[in-house]
């Protein structure tokens, strides 16, 4: 090859990352009503959370209502600072006859990432203990990373979604909505 096609190619791929590099340099941000925010918000997230563990190779679990609440000051990041579980209910499998007698959402505040089309939360951690004669005493669980899917458009967000079951022998799955006037005037883009 000869010293013009190379540096026709040199030149060639200068500037494809130099058109590119401004794309990849932007990242999806929070808005309201469309508009890059830049003030605090609270969010209340109420909504629903199953889990399911192994037991004794049979999948078990429970249906639990939680609230957890969002904040941000805008930008490309945010946090959940509150995560209750309200109530467990609709016990499943090996764990049809326990009940959830502690619960605790542990080293909050978890940091949520905005992605181009969803959230990410990080170290999501968990601790449930059970009733005497329950199978599983406790389950004390860290997600490293929770995929928050924003359904319809992610500029109105209106309801979450999330499934991660990476961890093997334990899974959680569900969604939460946004509430009240702050259903669908806040967003990432």
């Amino acid at each position: 090859m000869n010293n013009q096609k190379r540096l026709a190619i040199a030149i060639a791929a200068v500037a494809c990352f130099v058109l590119a590099f401004p794309v990849l340099a932007q990242a999806a941000v929070w808005k309201h009503n469309g508009v890059n925010l830049a003030k605090f918000i609270e969010l209340g997230l109420p909504g629903g959370e199953n889990f399911e563990t192994q037991v004794s190779g049979e999948w078990s679990g429970m249906n639990c209502e939680v609230k957890a609440t969002m904040t941000t000051e805008g930008g490309s990041t945010a946090k959940i600072t509150k995560y209750e579980i309200k109530s467990c209910a609709k016990a499943f499998g090996k764990m049809s006859g326990c009940s959830v007698v502690a619960k605790e959402a542990k080293g909050l505040p978890w940091t949520v990432d905005v992605k181009t089309t969803d959230l990410v939360v990080t170290n999501m951690r968990v601790r449930r203990t059970f009733n005497a004669g329950c199978p599983v005493t406790e389950l004390d669980k860290t997600i490293t990373e929770l995929h928050l899917t924003l359904k319809e458009e992610p500029l109105k967000i209106k309801e979450m979604e999330f499934n991660n079951s990476s961890l093997g022998t334990y899974k959680i799955f569900g969604s939460w909505t946004v509430e009240g006037t702050n259903s669908g005037t806040y967003g990432i883009g």
